[in-house]
């Protein structure tokens, strides 16, 4: 009595004390079947401990006082939870033998044919659960499931939004968003997962959304999604990607701190954002070979040409008069100040550009200083979430023709590829841009119209780069063309 005072419930084992006496002196029908369920209830507790020896002994119990049709629908569980699907197979068939409408017992073994990967025969177990109730969504849910794990992903979707008209249940969106994920169909995956999250606020769905919105180049409401989570579902899974994030918008030591407690399966990671803090320390750099070997060696490469890579560049001419501005803007070591260069945030379109070329080339060969420089004047001469692609695309093709002599074809590969990762909508635009591109590059300057917008801007850039233009080929008077040329130059 103390105990139930105390917690305000009759604790389990109580009950089954209590009741296992008073059928040992009234030995009838209705407290066989209390008795009954409250030991199925002592097993399900016992099997979600992983008891399974206690589990299996409390089945014969049930068995002993009322044997009926649950007796095989929970030792079909067991035999699941143990991972020995055939016999769970055995035992669910045998329970609906005995109950042919018990829709639970067709859901499980819908359940255990899933997991043997017999998807057809486990649709068909779970048809039939859903035509008995309704009102149960799960086994649209698990029909979903089914379907996407045999790639029939327009079937999944159909039988997610089915499960949605039944009942709003967390895990639908989850499957539902995913499944718009996977087909690369963010856009809707966005809204799935926002749905989902007004309703129920689940820590999957928001890491899913934050993926999502880093496709769609959304890049700052991913960040706050990625915090919110960081605070709610702390995980090393949410601080790495929190802290690529801020490494990406250039809250380098933001990013250094979540990568941090990452822990050590994300330790790459963490040391690469050092390098944005700490520059090009000896421990950094040392640990870090053990990672990333090639990127390492890039970095003491750049570092032990830098003199010879600098009296080049020093050498070419540099198109933009903007460049006198980056030296009031810059530090002694070459890296922007954000407070000096504020002042130019109402400059026209194409100065700004101007501007965030120029302070990457003020940077000399430091591959390190040229990405902070980009990143940094790009978020403040531009809205954010289109200075994220600019930055990366001119800090690719700057560091391919700096560091490598890259073509221009394998230079806009490499475009693709990060465009895949941060932007989907700019990524498929280039994609299908590069596909339509005019047969020669007079075609090019024919059409050609000026843009003061920057994902265009960045599109006309690729386009041009992509017929591997020459320094003839390049008409001077276009600010465009200046930019081409300087590339070519570099």
């Amino acid at each position: 009595m103390p105990l139930i005072s105390e917690i305000n419930k009759i604790p389990l084992d109580v009950i089954l004390r209590g009741l296992e006496a008073q059928y040992s002196v009234e030995k009838n029908e209705y407290w066989a079947s209390y008795l009954t369920y409250f030991y199925y209830e002592k097993f399900k507790e016992l099997l979600n401990d992983e008891n399974y020896e206690k589990a299996r002994n409390f089945l014969e119990k049930a068995k002993n006082v009322m044997y009926d049709y649950r007796y095989h629908f929970y030792y079909g569980l067991l035999f699941s939870k143990v991972g020995d699907y055939d016999n769970a197979e055995v035992e669910l068939k045998r329970s609906i033998s005995l109950n042919p409408t018990f829709y639970l017992g067709y859901y499980e073994l819908g359940n255990v044919l899933y997991l043997k990967k017999e998807y057809d025969e486990s649709v068909e177990m779970y048809m039939k659960a859903f035509e008995i109730n309704k009102d149960f969504a799960l086994p649209l849910l698990k029909v979903g499931d089914a379907y996407f794990e045999n790639g029939q992903y327009k079937d999944a979707e159909i039988a997610y939004q089915a499960a949605l008209k039944v009942e709003k249940l967390s895990q639908i969106f989850l499957r539902l968003g995913v499944l718009y994920n996977t087909t690369q169909r963010f856009e809707k995956a966005e809204k799935v997962f926002k749905d989902g999250l007004s309703i129920e606020y689940k820590p999957e769905i928001a890491y899913n959304l934050a993926y999502t919105l880093s496709k769609l180049g959304k890049h700052l409401q991913a960040l706050q999604v990625l915090k919110e989570l960081s605070k709610n579902f702390p995980s090393f899974e949410v601080y790495n990607e929190l802290g690529l994030q801020q490494k990406l918008l250039g809250l380098y030591e933001e990013a250094s701190e979540s990568l941090k407690l990452a822990g050590e399966e994300y330790r790459e990671n963490y040391l690469k954002s050092l390098l944005f803090i700490d520059g090009y320390k000896d421990f950094i750099l040392n640990e870090l070979e053990k990672f990333d070997p090639e990127y390492v060696a890039f970095l003491r490469k750049a570092r032990q040409e830098k003199d010879l890579i600098e009296s080049k560049l020093e050498k070419i001419h540099f198109p933009f008069k903007e460049l006198e501005y980056a030296f009031d803007f810059t530090n002694d070591e070459g890296e922007v100040i954000l407070g000096e260069l504020e002042r130019y945030r109402n400059f026209p379109f194409n100065q700004r550009i101007a501007l965030v070329i120029s302070s990457g080339y003020i940077a000399g060969a430091d591959p390190i200083l040229i990405e902070k420089n980009l990143a940094k004047s790009s978020f403040l001469l531009f809205d954010i979430d289109e200075a994220v692609v600019f930055y990366k695309v001119i800090q690719i093709i700057y560091f391919g023709r700096v560091f490598g002599g890259m073509p221009f074809s394998e230079i806009i590969e490499k475009v693709l590829e990060q465009l895949s990762n941060i932007n989907i909508p700019l990524f498929k635009k280039m994609i299908n841009m590069l596909e339509y591109t005019k047969t020669s590059l007079d075609d090019f300057w024919e059409n050609f119209e000026k843009t003061e917008n920057l994902p265009n801007f960045i599109l006309q850039l690729m386009e041009l780069l992509s017929y591997e233009p020459e320094i003839n080929d390049i008409k001077e008077e276009t600010f465009i063309g200046k930019l081409a040329k300087l590339f070519i130059e570099l």
